[in-house]
């Protein structure tokens, strides 16, 4: 799947290939730019057939076969999927071919790892890096940490389900930055983007953010209990049986994830971005155990197989592993 960034005007290329060549075409490249993307939070929901955007693309002069798109950097200001279909014509035959794009977060500058890695920025440079090497290196550090912690480090509007313990404290699977809506079975307990509150009760984000707790605070002082000369509920009522239901279904949508790369994630990239480009990665990922010359040996420890492949980087993100676990 291709990518470009977040906030960024990066080139979405293709080839056109016919009877089995790369070929340019007889007419001009026409694309028709859908937005596929799943977000539960936009209403009404996105309608994957709905036209976005057609454009003209422009043919590279030094690479046969080969035209890009850009796209405005309004399309671009947060994690997005697109469908681009690239449409021209072959000898007079009208044709046609799908590819797909996906906006994503970075989990590094690349100006910095550039910096950090001591990477040249002149063609000239021997150890110049071009923008592809760079993206490619950052999306395979990107894909590491993502399994190895099993949760992403960006932001992104979703739906999660839980189930509560008989407690005041709601287990959630993903960490959660903003809470939209809340459901107990099919019941909206709370809508924060309509102020809509049928639970009176202020549920609030956990401190660690993979959970969500009751405002027992709120609760105490409430004076609308007050008001109607009622005895506002306490601490210890609530306590009794929980605020969240034992085995009761929790439906949560809110924003989940992280509003910006924490720094040991950042830094894991750019050490996993470095491995990216060692030669013995190549035998890593082939599960090579040992090597062996008549002059040299070396052996790779069986924690390589289990972790990142760099135990640096493993050390900087054992604090971010999310216990991951199948709920039916």
């Amino acid at each position: 799947m291709a990518e470009i960034y977040v906030n960024s005007n990066s080139p979405i290329k293709t080839k056109i290939f016919w009877a089995g060549e790369i070929v340019d075409p007889s007419s001009s490249v026409v694309v028709d730019v859908y937005d596929i993307t799943k977000d539960p939070a936009i209403s009404p929901a996105i309608d994957p057939t709905s036209l976005l955007l057609t454009t003209t693309a422009v043919k590279l002069e030094n690479d046969f076969g080969t035209y890009q798109v850009v796209l405005p950097t309004a399309y671009t200001d947060r994690n997005r999927k697109f469908k681009f279909v690239w449409r021209y014509q072959i000898n007079g035959a009208n044709s046609y071919h799908l590819s797909y794009t996906d906006v994503v977060t970075p989990y590094a500058n690349l100006a910095e790892a550039i910096e950090d890695l001591g990477f040249g920025t002149d063609p000239s440079d021997p150890n110049y890096k071009t923008y592809h090497d760079l993206q490619m290196a950052e999306k395979y550090a990107r894909k590491l940490i993502e399994d190895y912690c099993n949760q992403s480090f960006y932001l992104y509007d979703d739906v999660q389900i839980a189930y509560g313990s008989g407690s005041n404290t709601l287990t959630i699977p993903v960490r959660l930055s903003q809470l939209h809506e809340l459901y107990e079975e099919d019941y909206l307990l709370v809508d924060n983007i309509n102020d809509i509150n049928n639970w009176n009760t202020e549920p609030i984000i956990s401190e660690s953010g993979f959970g969500i707790r009751i405002n027992t605070q709120s609760i105490i002082d409430n004076t609308v209990y007050i008001a109607n000369g009622m005895t506002p509920p306490t601490v210890s009522d609530l306590n009794y049986g929980g605020a969240f239901k034992r085995d009761r279904r929790y439906k949560i949508a809110g924003k989940f994830g992280w509003e910006t790369v924490p720094d040991n994630v950042e830094q894991a990239c750019i050490q996993l971005m470095a491995d990216y480009f060692e030669k013995d990665t190549v035998w890593r990922q082939k599960y090579m155990k040992s090597l062996k010359t008549f002059d040299w040996q070396f052996e790779f420890n069986d924690a390589v197989y289990k972790g990142t492949g760099n135990a640096y980087a493993d050390k900087l993100l054992d604090g971010y592993i999310v216990n991951s676990m199948v709920v039916i």
